[in-house]
């Protein structure tokens, strides 16, 4: 994770990189940290079986967690 705000903690709204405590408020993000890993892993998976495939077309359960994960992304 870079060193640039790329985040903002869901309960105070303080601009930050994304960590398992809140730098402001002391909150518990680890839940967030965990959906955050498991979204790059997803985007990586996707990416691999399209490439194995050799087309744009990834594991349809796949692309549900993805988009239940990150619906704007």
């Amino acid at each position: 994770m870079s060193d640039e705000p790329d985040f903002r903690c869901p309960v105070c709204r303080a601009a930050q990189t994304l960590r398992e405590t809140c730098r402001r408020c002391q909150a518990d993000l680890s839940l967030v940290v965990r959906a955050h890993r498991r979204l790059a892993y997803l985007k990586q998976q996707q990416r691999a079986q399209a490439l194995a495939r050799g087309d744009g077309q990834c594991d349809p359960q796949l692309a549900a967690e993805l988009r239940w994960l990150a619906p704007s992304r």
